[in-house]
């Protein structure tokens, strides 16, 4: 993640706040033959302790995990490219650059394995409700035939991160003047792209 004070925040709050609206992360460990990645949904504990995760057991993931040690989870929100024109000063002087918005969060910790079939239950659970919450008829794990359920974690492995290290990141053009800050929300705001209209929203939130 970028170390520019500027795109840097320290609210703790309103990191695990974007995590928590963000559930799905880029998880990485350090295997044997290098870096190994996985793309799950990651569910985070009330004090915001602790991410829980699973995969399949055909995953390569868990086995490089396995031997516990550093993992490094990423939540992404709102990207997109911005270009050179959307700044008034490129008729000035055209000192500009293209480069790229974004909102992200990174939490690293250490990382242990569950393999247990019978303990995959806190894993599943936590998901579901977690996404299910706001439904007027939410699904329940014990909706599902036990028979079914016990099956399909045999074929999981749960995972938890414990929370060391949080770096939360809003790169929303804030190293650029106002007048260029404002070419950019201009042409966020008239795209077509939802991505670009959350960055816009957050840079309204911003000023």
């Amino acid at each position: 993640m970028t170390p520019t004070p500027a795109f840097r925040y320290d609210d703790k709050h309103e990191a695990l706040a974007f995590v928590a609206a963000h559930p799905f992360a880029t998880v990485a460990v350090n295997g044997e033959q290098g870096p190994v990645t996985a793309l799950v949904p990651l569910v985070l504990s009330e004090d915001g302790q602790t991410l829980l995760g699973h995969v399949a057991r055909i995953n390569p993931f868990w086995e490089a995990a396995n031997d516990g040690g550093k993992a490094v989870a990423v939540f992404r929100g709102g990207d997109a490219y911005v270009s050179p024109s959307n700044y008034p000063s490129k008729t000035e002087h055209e000192r500009v650059v293209p480069t790229w918005n974004y909102m992200a969060v990174e939490i690293r910790g250490d990382i242990t394995i569950e393999t247990d079939a019978n303990a995959m239950m806190p894993y599943i659970t936590a998901l579901t409700e977690k996404m299910e919450s706001h439904r007027d008829l939410p699904w329940q794990v014990s909706d599902a035939p036990d028979d079914y359920i016990a099956k399909l974690s045999r074929a999981i492995v749960g995972f938890k991160l414990t929370t060391e290290g949080i770096t939360y990141v809003k790169k929303l053009s804030q190293n650029k003047s106002e007048d260029d800050k404002q070419g950019v929300l201009k042409s966020f705001e008239n795209s077509s792209n939802p991505s670009e209209h959350v960055l816009a929203h957050e840079m309204k939130k911003e000023a």
